[in-house]
C-alpha cells in the first residue's frame, strides 16, 4: 500500500498537509484536499477503518519537538535519530520552537493530539505541568537534552563535562582561566550552559584559584556575541590566558576574538570547546565531546520501546562524555 510521503511526493505537497487531510483538519482547502485524495486514489491508498480516517494516520508519526532545529549539535542528534525511526516505517513529525511563548503552547497542544505515535522533545526545558500533561497524553514521550518529572530522559552531566574542561587547563598549568557561555536567566530556561560553569567553578575552586568574575562573560548563543565577549577579557589589564566556552560555536567566536587581536591560539590563548560538532574537529579544537549521534539514536530506541511496552516508565539515562585534546591547548607562556 502507498505510505503517506508517496501520496505526498505526487501530489506536490507536505506531508504535514496530507496528514491533516486525513485526519479532517478544517486548515486545508477545498481544492488542495481534492488533490491529496486524488494522488491517494491514484495511488491505491486505503485507510484502515474508513469511518475513522484519523487513526489510519496515527500510525507511522513520531513528533519531534525542538528549539532552532538548524543547530549544528540538533543537526547531529538528528541523524542518529531519524534513520533509526525511520527504518521502523515511521515518519518524523518536526516541531520547530523559536520562542518561549510558542514552546508553551505547543506543549498544551501536543498531548491532545491523537495522530502521534510517539513524541521526543529535545533540550526543551519542561515545568512540572508540561511534564504531567505529557505522560497523561495517549503516546509516550522520550526528552533528550532535558528532563520531565514522569518522563523517560536521555542526558549528560553537564557540570561533569565544564569540570574536565577546566581541569585541563588547570593541569596544563593555566590560573587565568575564562568562561564564556549564557545567562543563567536567559528566556528559554536552558541549564546546560550554567551546569557546565558549574563545573568550571569547581575545578577552580578545586584547585585553589580563586574565580575572577571579570574572567566570567555570559551572552546570547552566537559567534559574534562570544567573540565580543573575548574581546572584552583580552582587554583587561590582565587577560585570560586561556578560555573555556560552553559550546563549540562559541569557541569558535573565542578563536576568532583571539585572532582579531593578533593573539595566537594556543600559544597566547588556549581554548575549550563543548559538543565536538563536525566543525571542532576540522579547526583542531580541544573540546568536551557529547555523544550527540547516539543520543539520538538512544531516543529512537526508547520511543520504540514506548510504543511496545503496556506501562510507561520514567528514568533518567546518562551518556557519558570525554575530553578530546585537539591543537587549541597547550602549557601558557
Amino acid at each position: 500500500m502507498a505510505t503517506l510521503s508517496e501520496i505526498a511526493e505526487h501530489a506536490g505537497v507536505g506531508i504535514g498537509t496530507v496528514s491533516r487531510v486525513f485526519s479532517g483538519s478544517p486548515n486545508v482547502s477545498e481544492p488542495m484536499r481534492e488533490r491529496v485524495l486524488a494522488s491517494a486514489a491514484h495511488l491505491g491508498y486505503e485507510p484502515s477503518g474508513r469511518k475513522r480516517p484519523q487513526q489510519a494516520v496515527s500510525q507511522g508519526f513520531v513528533g519531534l519537538l525542538v528549539t532552532f532545529f538548524d543547530e549544528p549539535s540538533a543537526l547531529q542528534r538528528f541523524s542518529g535519530l531519524v534513520p533509526r525511526l525511520q527504518s521502523n516505517d515511521l515518519h518524523v513529525v518536526l516541531y520547530n520552537i523559536e520562542s518561549p511563548s510558542q514552546a508553551r503552547a505547543k506543549l498544551l497542544e501536543l498531548p491532545r493530539l491523537t495522530t502521534l505515535e510517539a513524541l521526543i522533545v529535545v533540550s526543551l526545558p519542561l515545568t512540572d505541568d508540561e511534564a504531567r500533561a505529557l505522560t497523561k497524553a495517549s503516546y509516550p514521550t522520550v526528552l533528550v537534552d532535558t528532563w520531565g518529572k514522569g518522563l523517560p530522559s536521555v542526558t549528560i552531566d553537564d557540570r561533569h563535562g565544564g569540570r574536565i574542561a577546566t581541569q585541563h587547563l588547570i593541569d596544563l598549568g593555566h590560573r587565568r582561566i575564562g568562561f564564556v557561555g549564557e545567562p543563567s536567566d536567559n528566556s528559554f530556561g536552558f541549564v546546560s550552559s550554567a551546569r557546565r560553569e558549574e563545573g568550571y567553578l569547581s575545578a577552580i575552586r578545586g584547585a585553589g584559584i580563586e574565580p575572577d568574575p571579570a574572567l566570567m562573560r555570559h551572552g546570547a548563543h552566537l559567534r559574534g556575541a562570544a567573540k565580543q565577549m573575548t574581546l572584552d577579557m583580552l582587554d583587561l589589564p590582565d587577560p585570560p590566558t586561556a578560555i573555556v566556552a560552553a559550546s563549540d560555536i562559541q569557541a569558535v567566536g573565542v578563536v576568532e576574538a583571539a585572532e582579531s587581536r593578533g593573539k595566537k591560539v594556543p600559544y597566547d590563548l588556549s581554548v575549550v570547546g563543548y559538543d565536538d560538532i563536525e566543525v571542532a574537529a576540522l579547526m583542531g579544537l580541544t573540546t568536551v565531546r557529547q555523544p550527540l549521534v547516539r543520543s539520538g539514536e538512544r531516543a529512537a530506541e526508547l520511543v520504540l520501546e514506548a510504543m511496545g511496552a503496556k506501562r510507561r516508565s520514567a528514568f533518567d539515562e546518562q551518556l557519558e562524555v570525554e575530553l578530546v585534546v585537539r591543537a587549541t591547548t597547550r602549557p601558557p607562556r
